[in-house]
């Protein structure tokens, strides 16, 4: 065999030998990378830790009537998907018009279908003159044409839709209806209002002020052609 053979023998050889090892490598990078996706894979099966809620703000709401509610949110996270809060469901009832207890409700899931356990807001939707609410004596005197005078007993109770408004159970000589009133910090007034029952109608304005548990009002009654002047002043009882 010439020389020229023996080295070209050589070269082939080792060509092989490289290209044996380059296949080797090849495969060996293949099986990594595929035991690698069966770990993965593997491990997301595993996944079955729930979401965590997070409540932002308080968890018991006092709103007041008639105010726009704007609720604070929630927000959530996962051992596994991170942070997962753009993927909350909330269930809101509170209407913000009528006075009552609400619940806003917040619910999320994971990539797995873990689902977290739901936090809850309470929402109390509140009449801010629910102060005066309470049994009341009252003394009317008439002061014009006539003198007259009238004592009775009272219940204020407060308007669930109108902020602020509240109601006597009975006024203008315990007429046996209610009259509705609106209070502006001390200032209390009697709007313009019709009251009747099968004999009489009453057509009722005035207003006054609120010192403590006492109600002081001026108003006016007229009924057929007569317009009589008044004024009340209501005790809360302790």
């Amino acid at each position: 065999m010439k020389k020229s053979d023996i080295k070209f023998y050589l070269f082939l050889t080792s060509d092989f030998l490289f290209q044996k090892k380059i296949m080797k490598i090849k495969v060996l990078i293949k099986t990594a990378i595929l035991y690698l996706l069966i770990i993965s894979y593997s491990c997301k099966e595993a996944d079955d830790i729930a979401p965590f809620i997070t409540i932002e703000g308080n968890e018991i709401v006092d709103h007041v009537l008639n105010t726009e509610y704007i609720d604070a949110g929630a927000t959530a996270t996962d051992e596994t998907d991170g942070n997962v809060t753009a993927n909350i469901y909330v269930e809101n009832n509170v209407n913000e018009n009528m006075v009552g207890e609400y619940t806003v409700t917040y619910k999320v899931v994971d990539k797995a279908g873990n689902e977290a356990v739901p936090s809850e807001r309470i929402v109390f939707v509140y009449n801010t003159s629910e102060g005066y609410i309470g049994n009341y004596s009252i003394s009317e005197n008439q002061v014009y044409p006539l003198d007259g005078s009238f004592q009775y007993d009272i219940m204020l109770s407060i308007d669930s839709l109108i902020n602020n408004r509240i109601g006597f159970s009975s006024f203008a000589g315990d007429f046996g209806k209610e009259v509705y009133a609106d209070i502006t910090d001390s200032v209390i007034v009697i709007p313009f209002q019709v009251i009747e029952d099968s004999l009489n109608v009453i057509a009722l304005q005035g207003s006054g002020k609120i010192n403590d548990s006492i109600i002081s009002i001026e108003y006016t009654q007229k009924e057929d052609t007569v317009t009589s002047l008044w004024n009340a002043e209501l005790i809360k009882f302790q």
